[in-house]
């Protein structure tokens, strides 16, 4: 993508064309289907509408109403990922699944993510989806489709008091639905969550630009001989690489990965999926938003040490606490690993292919 193309509608986009995937390099080996795939050329696609009786569904939080879609009015439903059609679950007694012909969604960088592109009402639905994407597959039982919601009203909280660093913010999961049922007697847990587009408080009049980290040094695979946007605006702005990168992304979101983590006792994973930058008309960041929250470790020692108290209906899922034996060893993972090897390596890696920067002062600096 060209610097001068860039703007806040180009967030579409850079998902699923500017990334050039995960380091781990199964991207595009284990993915949706070609009509929903992120890398894909289809615009959009139409989800199934799943339909069953009302004692049926578990509601976390709260969903907005959709009522421009008549498909699902009045009835008790949850969204289906077209590659999950076949699941014996939607072929039970007293329930019906049906190809939507009004919604239209279109696939993010997670596959199993999508963007609603046809309502007033604008977000993200996170599906359940059964087969691999990536490394695992992506259930979304009760307790997994919950955890995000439940910490972004954590977040929300701490950032309405001022207790969190003004950078930092979320797309906001407000609400879960989860249809509880059984195939063959053994239960089945089947969940939908709902992500806001927005970034909760964010000032549009301020920031301009909304990149995911992905996208500051991933190819565009779509025009592969266009520079990465992190080395244009660098270029564009008359910056010092090394300056730039460390002083303006680097040491800013070690700061505020920390500060998350003393004041609210959650561990964040960021990597460069998870986390988007927001940037002045001059490209200066000044927000970064998170997404994905439940991922996200509950270190319940330290909230107890430290009195912040939270009760989480998700427990025991993604909750960490020193009686385990790998307690340190899963804060190293989130830090070390996911943002050291999935963000902060990556832009090193940028800094020494395209401006020939000696990256290993840099590594010492960082430490």
């Amino acid at each position: 993508m060209r610097l001068e193309n860039l703007n806040l509608e180009s967030l579409p986009y850079l998902e699923r064309y500017v990334n050039s995937g995960s380091p781990s390099g199964f991207t595009n080996r284990y993915t949706t289907s070609e009509e929903t795939r992120p890398f894909g050329l289809t615009p959009f696609f139409h989800p199934f509408i799943f339909v069953a009786p009302e004692e049926c569904f578990k509601y976390y939080g709260k969903m907005p109403a959709f009522k421009e879609f008549e498909e699902t009015v009045g009835k008790n439903w949850l969204l289906v990922h077209p590659d999950m059609q076949d699941e014996k679950l939607f072929h039970s007694r007293n329930v019906s699944l049906k190809k939507s012909k009004k919604i239209k969604l279109v696939p993010t960088a997670s596959g199993r993510t999508v963007e609603l592109f046809n309502s007033s009402t604008k977000g993200y639905f996170k599906l359940h989806y059964t087969h691999i994407i990536g490394r695992i597959t992506r259930e979304l039982d009760n307790r997994i489709a919950i955890a995000g919601p439940e910490i972004s009203k954590h977040l929300v909280s701490l950032i309405d008091q001022n207790k969190l660093d003004s950078r930092i913010t979320l797309m906001r999961e407000t609400g879960a639905r989860i249809f509880q049922g059984h195939v063959k007697k053994k239960s089945v847990e089947w969940g939908m969550v709902w992500r806001e587009k927005d970034a909760y408080k964010i000032d549009y009049n301020e920031v301009k630009y909304v990149i995911p980290v992905f996208s500051l040094f991933g190819k565009d695979i779509l025009a592969k001989r266009d520079k990465p946007l992190l080395q244009q605006i660098i270029n564009h702005i008359g910056a010092d690489p090394t300056d730039y990168v460390l002083k303006q992304l680097i040491f800013p979101m070690i700061e505020c990965y920390f500060n998350l983590i003393m004041n609210s006792g959650i561990q964040p994973e960021w990597h460069a999926q998870n986390l988007l930058v927001g940037f002045t008309k001059d490209f200066v960041p000044v927000k970064f938003i998170m997404r994905d929250l439940e991922s996200m470790d509950k270190d319940l020692t330290f909230m107890e040490k430290h009195n912040i108290k939270v009760k989480f209906e998700s427990a025991p899922f993604k909750c960490i606490d020193k009686t385990q034996w790998n307690y340190q060893r899963k804060h190293s993972f989130m830090y070390d690993y996911k943002f050291g090897e999935y963000i902060i390596q990556p832009l090193l890696n940028f800094l020494k292919k395209s401006y020939k920067v000696e990256t290993l002062p840099l590594h010492h600096k960082i430490k």
